[in-house]
């Protein structure tokens, strides 16, 4: 009896398929940065004959199909020949072992190849006209450690690579606690793409990384791209903070945090909006290069002041005042606090929680397998690289389409 042959190889016969996800994603990964890193192990293969590119490839799917462990994800390249081809490992013959991919994480871990690549193909997304980044949103999210959670008498002291315990409270306001990381990221409101993150352990405070991330945004994209408005919520509500945003020609967005305050500063309301001496906010006149016109409420139609105009000035216009920005940042914004395009801005902010919900439930980036904050990096890496990776399969499938 003869053994019929297949007219098709499996290579061929994947070929000729619609695309998977994964199969999609991958095609749009930039290896140049990872190929002149690592050159002359990519170029000459190894005694495993594992190509560094096929091994991304394959740590990627993990992020993508959400495989839960290198013994799994070794387990998938041994029977999933599909999988085996698409990453691009031979379809016959060994496929990578848990200690082979291990070696190569600490490989990545201990340079800053896939950060690199990731900012590529984040100037890759701005060229595509994905990312406007005028606008951008600063928050940090909760990472569970691979490592057992241990007492904090036990954490080393000062050790910035170790996981910490964190508290915060969730959208529900509800207290939260947890042994590991915080990522602290930096997303354009428009597309919910990150540009920039920055891991720490859990107990630093979210505030203490706005100002790092302000200026990794400008030192990692130079001018490319230039916020108007860094967004945050109430916890980053700080001095400093307002300060640094203007010094960058911005402004910074978040509702005030009096803390303990007991009474707010004089011509402030307790929602932080500029108030005349009857206290009423002051309407927006506009903005000239930085500086605030300020009108009577009462004189615009917006109250029903019973002293009148006149209290403030005799003329029929009534009081116009002007405040500049640079002076008191925190209080003085345009658009002002308290308007409909003040709570505008504010809203824009629900895309860096959009950012994190979408890593964690699409793209594993709340799994880590591997202890220690460098190689916990190298998979926050994975799932940002994945993260944008498709936005950009669906740019390009999009304009295929179109044409």
């Amino acid at each position: 009896m003869n053994r019929q042959t297949t007219l098709f190889t499996l290579e061929q016969i994947i070929e000729i398929q619609p695309l998977t996800k994964l199969q999609a994603v991958l095609t749009f990964i930039d290896y140049s940065i990872m190929l002149e890193t690592f050159k002359i192990d990519v170029s000459k293969r190894g005694p495993k004959g594992f190509a560094y590119t096929s091994l991304l490839n394959a740590l990627l799917a993990m992020q993508i199909d959400q495989i839960p462990t290198i013994k799994a994800l070794v387990k998938r390249l041994k029977t999933d020949p599909v999988l085996r081809v698409t990453c691009g490992f031979d379809t016959i013959g060994k496929t990578p072992s848990a200690s082979t991919f291990s070696r190569f994480i600490e490989k990545l871990s201990k340079t800053d190849v896939l950060e690199k690549t990731f900012q590529r193909m984040v100037r890759r997304a701005k060229t595509l006209g994905l990312i406007n980044g005028s606008h951008v949103s600063i928050d940090a999210s909760k990472i569970d450690a691979f490592e057992h959670a241990v007492p904090k008498s036990k954490i080393p002291e000062n050790n910035p690579e170790f996981p910490h315990w964190g508290a915060k409270q969730d959208t529900n306001g509800n207290m939260i606690k947890w042994f590991g990381w915080k990522m602290h990221a930096v997303v354009d409101t428009t597309s919910g793409i990150p540009l920039g993150y920055i891991i720490t352990p859990a107990n630093v405070a979210d505030m203490v990384m706005a100002i790092p991330l302000m200026n990794k945004l400008k030192a990692d994209y130079e001018d490319l791209f230039k916020p108007s408005y860094y967004i945050m919520d109430t916890g980053y509500d700080i001095p400093s903070i307002y300060q640094h945003a203007v010094s960058f020609g911005a402004q910074a967005i978040m509702p005030i945090n009096w803390r303990n305050t007991k009474t707010p500063p004089e011509g402030i309301n307790w929602e932080g909006q500029l108030v005349c001496t009857m206290n009423y906010p002051y309407v927006n006149g506009g903005n000239d290069n930085g500086t605030i016109r300020l009108l009577c409420p009462h004189a615009c139609g917006k109250a029903n002041c019973p002293m009148g105009s006149s209290w403030c000035t005799s003329t029929k216009s009534g009081y116009i005042g002007k405040v500049k920005i640079k002076d008191n940042p925190r209080f003085i914004s345009y658009p002002l606090r308290g308007t409909e395009a003040w709570d505008n801005l504010y809203d824009e902010r629900t895309s860096v929680e959009r950012f994190f919900g979408d890593g964690k439930e699409n793209y594993a980036l709340n799994n880590l397998r591997v202890a220690g904050l460098k190689k916990a990096k190298v998979f926050m890496d994975l799932a940002c690289i994945a993260i944008i990776a498709t936005r950009i399969t669906k740019a390009e499938q999009s304009k295929n389409i179109a044409a």
